[in-house]
């Protein structure tokens, strides 16, 4: 098991496997795009496949792709199929913007994945072009869609909190009312504090604009490492689940339980850290997984206890430290 210093059990693994993304969303991507890491920088498919079975046999029970986009990995399918076969007990999942996600839906399945976690702040189509710079709002949905008719997958929707998705936030909860999914709302993080898309808005104000809109009952039984839950009845319909991400206004840190790996091979032990730890370089000079272990041990013993992003709600978004990588870059 990976014990931090807080007593935190490391069990949870995000891998990034590349840093590209076919969509332009204004709160992660800079207005002038993320110079692409070069070919040689970025891990091989058999390297996500050895690392992730090193972190499997220290512990991480729970592995989440992402990217980027993930599905824009060439041989991605090969990476999720060969951890799977090599670690038949972990629980898979994939973290996607949906664009591509229609024609994976039945690879996923085949090769266990069971949890969907899809990026969308907007059902509105001239917003979503507005966010993303791109006009793919009706492949998300469809989707969406033919991932609940499958009944295979958990699914969970991500929104980030700024003007635009408040302003739409009654055609969401429409849409989602009566489908089997978690609906998620996530404090913006300033990434990019020069692009940051108007008023920050804090988990309280999401809450407080839900009351005025249904029911709203505090879920603890469904809570997880970093949401808040609830069970929230609207319009008369079954109550749908609503979760609340707030790591700017209410740290969660305590609680977290999350290692990360980029594409190029480095660990960060906290998504906020300055601190990354190579991987790759010892793994290519065939030191082998002794030593890897070690450095794991060591970003696990350093894991910080909480993240010192601050945020006053200023109308121009949060302060914080300028982050080295953007959000793109580390995976989420």
């Amino acid at each position: 098991m990976l014990i931090d210093g807080f007593n935190r059990n490391l069990d949870y693994l995000r891998v990034s496997v590349t840093d590209k993304c076919n969509l332009r969303c204004v709160y992660c991507m800079p207005q002038g795009g993320v110079r692409p890491l070069a070919h040689d920088e970025v891990l091989r498919n058999e390297e996500f496949v050895h690392l992730v079975g090193v972190f499997a046999g220290l512990g991480v029970s729970k592995v989440r792709f992402t990217g980027g986009e993930p599905l824009l990995r060439k041989g991605f399918m090969d990476i999720v199929s060969q951890v799977r076969a090599q670690n038949p007990s972990l629980t898979l999942g994939v973290t996607s913007n949906g664009v591509l996600l229609g024609g994976a839906l039945s690879a996923l399945e085949a090769n266990g994945v069971k949890k969907l976690n899809i990026s969308l702040d907007t059902i509105d189509r001239a917003r979503f072009n507005r966010i993303t710079g791109r006009d793919e709002l009706r492949a998300v949905l469809a989707a969406i869609d033919d991932a609940l008719s499958m009944g295979s997958f958990k699914v969970k929707i991500n929104t980030v909190l700024f003007r635009d998705t408040m302003d739409d936030l009654d055609a969401m909860l429409d849409h989602f009312k009566d489908r089997d999914v978690t609906l998620r709302f996530i404090e913006r993080m300033p990434f990019d504090p020069g692009r940051t898309p108007g008023k920050f808005i804090t988990a309280v104000d999401l809450v407080r604009m839900l009351e005025e809109r249904g029911t709203l009952e505090r879920n603890t039984g469904i809570d997880t490492s970093v949401a808040v839950m609830y069970s929230f009845s609207y319009g008369g319909r079954h109550p749908m689940r609503v979760g609340v991400i707030p790591p700017m206004t209410h740290k969660f840190c305590g609680r977290c339980n999350r290692l990360r790996l980029t594409c190029d091979g480095l660990l960060r032990a906290c998504l906020h850290g300055t601190r990354e730890y190579d991987l790759k370089t010892p793994y290519r000079m065939d030191m082998g997984d002794d030593a890897l272990k070690k450095i794991i041990a060591d970003a696990v013993r350093e894991k910080p206890g909480e993240h010192h992003l601050e945020c006053a709600g200023e109308e121009d978004g949060c302060a914080s430290l300028a982050a080295r990588r953007q959000m793109s870059q580390i995976g989420g």
